[in-house]
């Protein structure tokens, strides 16, 4: 099969070596916030990465020292402001989860800074999780006052348990490299100068090791991932949806690109 293309990717940079390719997410003066045109290239790359018989496991990360900050809301001001479509869209966060995990080469979510909203739970999507020691992860939907989306509601819970998750999900509070780890949310985290080392040595594990076999264990685990998250997803997407008709959600949104505390009204 035909090597991947980096020249289809805009925001995200595409580099293939060793069998491994390094995806990183390109919106830096926005701490890689996610566009529209940068979610649907999130969406599709993993169909790329799968026709790539070069490709045995996939990094992704974050261009400077962000991971992910979350979406781009000036886009979704830009909404409230010329009003939303009366069919709410939800088939992209739907292909952006789905097509993570049913990509059957390895992932690894290499994280520095920040990832938030969006950006922690594509994160989350990943196999392994590695962070260094200054990242933080937040699913901070609710402090922008729409209900908990993009896999957090489903994915959380079976990583650190329902109270803890329905606690850090409700409140959107981050959490801090080192807590992760010790809570079970992420696989490792490091000191800053041997996040780079240890991800590359542990791509190129993967990258040794029988690909099928390392291939079907993981599409194995995730079948029995998909099945227990299947509800809870499509629940949180409705309800995801259904908060961005409201006035918490305008209200929100300002509040953070005006950087003042929102006030909710419960409308």
């Amino acid at each position: 099969m035909p090597a991947i293309d980096p020249g289809r990717y805009e925001w995200i940079k595409v580099a293939v070596a060793d069998g491994v390719a390094t995806l990183m997410l390109n919106n830096p003066t926005k701490k890689n916030a996610v566009s529209r045109p940068m979610h649907r290239e999130i969406e599709r790359i993993w169909d790329d990465v799968d026709a790539d018989n070069n490709i045995r496991v996939a990094v992704l990360t974050g261009e400077g020292n962000a991971f992910c900050a979350g979406t781009d809301l000036s886009v979704q001001d830009e909404d409230n402001a010329q009003g939303r479509p009366s069919r709410p869209p939800t088939r992209s966060a739907r292909r952006l989860f789905w097509n993570m995990l049913d990509c059957e080469k390895p992932i690894i979510a290499k994280v520095r800074g920040p990832a938030y909203g969006v950006g922690v739970n594509i994160a989350m999507a990943a196999d392994i999780v590695i962070a260094a020691e200054g990242a933080r992860f937040c699913d901070s939907h609710v402090k922008m006052g729409i209900a908990a989306g993009d896999g957090g509601a489903a994915l959380w819970p079976l990583l650190i348990g329902f109270h803890r998750a329905k606690e850090l999900l409700m409140t959107g509070d981050p959490v801090d490299a080192k807590r992760a780890a010790e809570i079970g949310l992420i696989n490792h985290c490091l000191p800053e100068a041997e996040l780079d080392p240890f991800v590359d040595a542990l791509a190129a594990r993967l990258a040794a090791g029988a690909p099928l076999a390392i291939s079907y264990t993981k599409m194995a685990v995730n079948m029995m991932l998909k099945q227990l998250t299947a509800g809870a997803f499509e629940t949180s997407l409705a309800y995801d949806q259904m908060t961005l008709f409201t006035d918490d959600f305008r209200e929100g949104t300002r509040a953070f690109l005006e950087k003042r505390a929102p006030k909710f009204s419960g409308k």
